[in-house]
């Protein structure tokens, strides 16, 4: 799977760099909700919340306090170098969630995947709950989109990011009787949906959760799929090339957090640029790679060193 995480990162470079309407159309449907629903597919019942909020502040929380801190140390850099920083960007960074922009575009992901992880812990022996908060959850998206964006840290997002882990979830149950075949339908009946222009892409930063019920089942089918072929790819990669891709993939979370700073960097506009892509996956992922291999490695990849492992 550490392929598909790659490959689900880079789709998410891709839609920072460029805003148009194809863009949207192609990545915007699934690259978000892909994280949630292998979220509920890796799932292990049982564990307590204190163990879970142990691990996701290890490859989560910490690396999100680091990178912020760095990163905020050079908005406030760029501030006494230029002035040019936008007004309410500190107040905005630190609040977090929707609010935040270049160089923190996707914290909010990150604080709400972190809260995601916890909240469903701590709901996981009520089904029954976890299914009304998040269909509650979802419905309150669908009328009101300021109301879930208004949270700190993304934190209102919570409930309705629910079901795409309640997705996951029911995936692995039905995973045995799911081939390479039935992935390939689920992959085309999502991309039918968005083509036919029945299913909106997805923006849930925004709150945005494309064409109710439509957007969520293509975000669904699209990620099923998705995750049904790249189990069925990883039985066919082994030896350098498998150790190679999961270094690759270990150093996602530093890619999540980084790449924003560069596209600030470069004052990457709203059309992008090849470029800018090229140097938004490049660096960051180069120096997470470096980083991987030294003692700094849990605080900005979030794992432990290459060498410690």
């Amino acid at each position: 799977m550490d392929l598909l995480r790659i490959v689900g990162i880079a789709a998410v470079v891709v839609g920072h760099v460029w805003t148009d309407p194809v863009t949207r159309a192609v990545v915007y449907p699934w690259h978000v909700p892909l994280f949630f629903v292998l979220t509920g597919y890796f799932w292990t019942p049982g564990r307590p919340v204190a163990g879970e909020l142990r691990k996701r502040w290890r490859s989560l929380g910490l690396p999100y306090v680091v990178w912020f801190v760095l990163l905020f140390a050079a908005l406030v850099a760029a501030e006494l170098a230029t002035g040019e920083v936008a007004d309410g960007a500190f107040r905005n960074a630190l609040y977090g969630g929707s609010a935040a922009v270049r160089p923190f575009s996707a914290f909010w992901f990150v604080s709400v995947l972190f809260l995601l992880a916890l909240a469903y812990r701590a709901l996981e022996r009520f089904p029954a709950a976890v299914w009304v908060l998040a269909l509650t959850g979802l419905a309150v998206a669908y009328l009101a989109p300021k109301v879930v964006t208004a949270g700190p840290l993304g934190a209102l997002l919570v409930p309705a990011c629910l079901v795409f882990v309640l997705a996951g979830r029911l995936l692995r149950q039905l995973r045995p009787r799911l081939s390479a075949g039935t992935a390939v339908v689920l992959l085309a009946l999502g991309a039918g949906l968005v083509l036919s222009g029945l299913s909106d892409p997805l923006d849930v930063k925004a709150g945005d959760f494309g064409t109710p019920v439509l957007g969520v089942v293509t975000a669904v089918l699209i990620s099923g799929g998705l995750v049904v072929l790249a189990e069925e790819l990883d039985g066919r990669i082994g030896g350098g090339p498998a150790r190679t891709i999961s270094q690759v993939s270990a150093c996602g979370i530093a890619v999540v957090l980084s790449h924003a700073a560069v596209l600030w960097v470069l004052h990457t506009p709203p059309t992008g640029g090849w470029p800018h892509l090229a140097a938004a996956l490049l660096l960051p992922w180069a120096f997470a790679l470096v980083a991987l291999r030294t003692p700094a490695s849990p605080y900005l990849v979030g794992t432990k060193p290459e060498g410690g492992r």
